[in-house]
């Protein structure tokens, strides 16, 4: 059972469900009651959403380690699982018995929210994840843009309880001057977050494994570019990140303009990217970029903690 839970990455799969709930609960949820309305997909239904994103990013997982045994197993030989404790063969099953209810789920949830073409979505992540691990992952700079875009879309996906909620209430919003376009804009800027935080982390972690990268013919930015551009375009990454969170908070002063916000935003985002931007310039060894690594994950889940603590803050102001 531990091997498996290593294989499908669990701590990473528990950050989603966390998200996911996190946007709908504790976003959309309080926007929503205070203009009077309520979610039309059941919370059971929702769990199924979580449920085929947890399932589509496991089978992702897996399927990557499956590609990457020879790597891993230069890069990190002491946690390599595929071949060793879990067949080949059942790993690749693995990965589509998760596919397939990924995809099964995520098609019931779309036809449930009134947007059944949108299934076809699921089955486009599932072949992208495929063609990611065997060919993308190893070609410059298209693995992590694939992987940033995955990320930036799992709290995207909680804006599927929007659009039942207008067509039952909405007359009622129109008659009130009401909407909930705030949440979409908030979701959409932790959105892009996520894909620039993620970004920066995938770029770092190339770093990492430069040594068993290089020995397989991968492609990767620290391969293509050399170390010194690389250092310099994780640095510019970061730098753009702290200029989206500045932007954010000089663009909404109603809303962001208070002493939590303010060292919040400054003590557990800004300065932590700071830092690791200083620890990567100063990087030298493959341990000294997966510790700026694992700090760029903890940046990622600052960012979400925050939405679910500010929004009730918020609810004072709007």
């Amino acid at each position: 059972m531990t091997s498996f839970l290593h294989l499908i990455r669990f701590p990473n799969l528990l950050i989603i469900v966390f998200t996911q709930y996190v946007m709908r609960y504790a976003v959309i949820s309080p926007l929503a009651q205070s203009r009077g309305v309520w979610f039309q997909l059941s919370g059971f239904t929702f769990f199924l959403l979580v449920f085929s994103t947890m399932c589509t990013a496991a089978a992702g997982y897996a399927i990557n380690d499956y590609f990457d045994v020879k790597t891993d197993k230069i890069n990190r030989p002491g946690r390599v699982v595929v071949g060793k404790k879990i067949g080949r063969h059942k790993t690749v099953m693995t990965h589509i018995i998760l596919c397939a209810i990924g995809i099964l789920l995520g098609g019931y949830v779309t036809y449930k929210a009134g947007i059944p073409k949108l299934a076809l979505a699921y089955i486009v992540v599932a072949a992208i994840l495929w063609l990611y691990s065997s060919v993308y992952k190893r070609q410059f700079l298209i693995g992590n843009i694939i992987v940033a875009l995955f990320s930036a879309l799992i709290p995207m996906t909680v804006l599927l309880d929007i659009p039942p909620i207008y067509k039952f209430y909405g007359s009622f919003l129109l008659e009130q001057g009401a909407n909930l376009n705030f949440a979409v804009y908030w979701i959409s800027g932790i959105s892009v977050f996520a894909f620039l935080t993620t970004l920066s982390h995938e770029i770092i972690k190339d770093a990492e494994d430069f040594e068993g990268d290089s020995a397989y013919g991968c492609r990767s930015v620290p391969i293509v570019l050399g170390n010194r551009y690389t250092k310099w375009i994780i640095i510019g990454i970061n730098a753009v990140i702290v200029v989206m969170m500045g932007l954010a908070y000089g663009c909404f002063p109603r809303y962001l303009h208070n002493s939590f916000s303010f060292f919040y935003i400054l003590l557990l985002l800004v300065v932590p990217v700071i830092i690791i931007s200083w620890k990567v310039y100063q990087a030298t060894t493959s341990n000294d970029y997966r510790r700026a690594g694992n700090r760029m994950k903890w940046v990622m889940l600052a960012g979400i903690i925050y939405s679910g603590i500010w929004i009730f803050e918020l609810l004072e102001i709007i």
